[in-house]
């Protein structure tokens, strides 16, 4: 009688294999008569897995339940394709393209093989002809020597033996090698991949991508990388694909040009791409790649920029699996979205089609009124252009400038005085200005226009300031040439010529926190023209325009400037809820200090 162990271990045996008991409808048998489980799956070799292409079918095989293997040349560069499936599911096996023993190890037990190997420039130990028709030949050798039911060759767009460009003729022989080995290979041509770590999108909106020799003018039907892998899955459980040629491409043709102007419309920035005559570029760039090991701009891709895509109309189609492919305007944002900067990164896709769903869904009210908006805007975008002309054609006297032009961007704390005030605030600056005096107008662009304007319009006998200068965050007003960017949160990082040498100071800090107030301060210190020298000028004129809950503040702040609360309360031009207060280290007829008048007893409407 066997021991209690023993029979433990006896029964769990049987349970175990009660459990795992296979049915004969468990059993298929592939295309080649090869016997395969339907509960196991396929086992699938993947050479080229590391590449852009390859995640995508890796991933989609493995959590179908196939087994994948995955032919590597580099340690680092496989390490992303270890969580695509179920643990056990992917296994990694070492190869060389040169080595054929190393290649049969890797499809001997696959029952398909998938050959997404390719090279976009020679290297010093593989050149195009060793990668595309050698490196093709040996691996549909081993396929044909240990029966693999299936063959998928990924070829390119445009191969042909007799292209002028290297990449497409190698391609083009290595499809007829390919089909001379094994006449069952699946070929598949698919037109330039966008995606994830591509070679289009990302290399677009990179700061790298500089040089081009036919101004992008190369058209192409771009395709999207998982299209492509769920395309190549589909191939491996539809047997009538075998034999087959495949031109998988989007729905759209473009330019490259074309593409570049929808990615700079995403990450609101402008690259620049200069033109190099082809006969210049390319030999260059064949050189760099011999010299440098990091992959950039090769003399095949000069050649491929002046080939158009063209179509195998006998070749069959994503319609032929049963799939639409999307177009490249409907991803772009999702792509590049990371190259924008910290200031427009939350901002909504700025494609045409989002914004055409986004009116879909308005009433015909709100349409109405978007309409409304949509004209006021262009409108004003008119005059601004009109504006822009005349300021850089130094036409200041031919039109008077309004504020009007320049819409306020609330984001940005941005109220306008209304046009008394400014003027009123800009005459003030100008009283009993010295041509040698230098006047800055600190955030308070309203009051800058209008002083502009008193300037334009005095006679010949009337003194003028030796210099106006305006500083400023927002880059509309880069059109005056007295501009001079400035930022609060770096509030001395200005041109160095304007330290101590400002006579007359206007400031209105954009926000009304204590913060905001002390660096601006800081500022209005730094550009002053300091009250004691050789010249013995006066102390600086200041006039201060913020809220009246900055009170305290202000006058701490700028107490050595002599700056008090005055009697004027400056208005804006759509009115703001927060009561402003208008301090300065003068008086005149326009306003009061504000305490001397409260004890006289006289304090009423002031001047305006």
């Amino acid at each position: 009688m066997a021991s209690f162990p023993t029979a433990v271990r006896s029964s769990r045996k049987l349970a175990f294999n009660l459990v795992h008991a296979r049915h004969i409808s468990d059993l298929t048998v592939t295309r080649t008569g090869k016997p395969i489980l339907r509960v196991q799956g396929h086992t699938a070799t993947v050479f080229g897995a590391t590449g852009q292409l390859g995640r995508y079918i890796v991933n989609r095989l493995a959590r179908q339940g196939c087994q994948v293997v995955v032919p590597y040349r580099e340690e680092m560069a496989k390490r992303h394709l270890k969580v695509t499936g179920d643990l056990g599911r992917v296994a990694f096996i070492e190869y060389d393209l040169h080595n054929t023993e190393s290649i049969e190890a890797s499809v001997r037990h696959s029952d398909v093989v998938y050959n997404l190997i390719g090279r976009n420039y020679p290297t010093k130990n593989f050149s195009l002809e060793d990668v595309h028709v050698e490196g093709t030949e040996r691996i549909v050798e081993a396929v044909a020597k240990y029966d693999v039911d299936r063959y998928i060759h990924v070829s390119s767009y445009n191969a042909d033996p007799d292209s002028p460009a290297d990449f497409f003729a190698t391609k083009g022989r290595g499809e007829q090698v390919a089909r001379s080995i094994f006449p069952e290979t699946t070929i598949v041509r698919p037109a330039p991949i966008f995606g994830f770590e591509d070679n289009l999108l990302i290399r677009l909106a990179g700061v790298t991508n500089v040089f081009t020799s036919n101004n992008m003018q190369e058209r192409y039907w771009p395709v999207h990388s998982i299209d492509v892998g769920q395309a190549l899955e589909t191939m491996l459980y539809d047997d009538t694909t075998a034999g087959q040629t495949f031109e998988l491409y989007g729905p759209k043709n473009y330019s490259t040009a074309e593409i570049a102007e929808m990615v700079d419309r995403e990450i609101f920035k402008k690259r620049r791409h200069i033109n190099v005559p082809r006969a210049i570029l390319k030999p260059v760039a064949g050189i760099l790649n011999k010299v440098l090991w990091w992959p950039m701009l090769s003399a095949e891709d000069v050649d491929k920029e002046f080939i158009d895509q063209k179509i195998d109309e006998t070749a069959k189609t994503f319609a032929d699996l049963g799939i639409k492919p999307g177009d490249i305007s409907n991803y772009t944002y999702h792509y590049v979205h990371g190259f924008r900067s910290s200031v427009y990164y939350d901002l909504p896709p700025a494609t045409e089609k989002e914004k055409r769903e986004d009116k879909k869904t308005l009433s015909s009210h709100a349409l109405a009124a978007l309409q409304d908006f949509y004209g006021e805007r262009d409108a004003h975008a008119d005059k601004f252009e009109k504006l822009k002309a005349a300021a850089e054609e130094q036409h200041d006297n031919a039109l008077p400038l309004s504020m009007d032009v320049f819409t306020e961007d609330w984001n940005e704390s941005q109220f306008w005085y209304s046009d008394e005030t400014a003027t009123l605030l800009a005459k003030q600056l100008l009283h009993g200005v010295r041509e040698d005096e230098v006047i800055a107008v600190v955030s308070a662009p309203s009051v800058f226009v209008a002083l502009k304007n008193l300037l334009n319009t005095a006679d010949a006998n009337t003194p003028k300031p030796q210099k106006v200068y305006l500083l400023e965050h927002d880059q509309r007003f880069s059109i005056f040439p007295e501009f001079v960017f400035y930022d609060f949160q770096q509030p001395i990082k200005l041109p160095a010529h304007l330290k101590g040498s400002v006579d007359r100071i206007i400031c209105d800090p954009p926000f009304l926190s204590e913060d905001c107030q002390t660096k601006a301060a800081l500022t209005v210190r730094w550009v002053s023209r300091p009250s004691s020298g050789a010249d013995s000028r006066p102390r600086p004129r200041l006039i201060v325009c913020t809220g009246e809950r900055m009170e305290t503040l202000v006058t701490k702040l700028y107490r050595s400037f002599g700056a008090r609360t005055t009697t004027y309360e400056p208005r804006h031009a759509r009115g703001l809820s927060n009561e402003f207060y208008c301090y300065a280290n003068f008086e005149c007829d326009a306003w009061q200090f504000k305490e001397d008048r409260e004890q006289d007893g006289k304090l009423g409407t002031p001047k305006s």
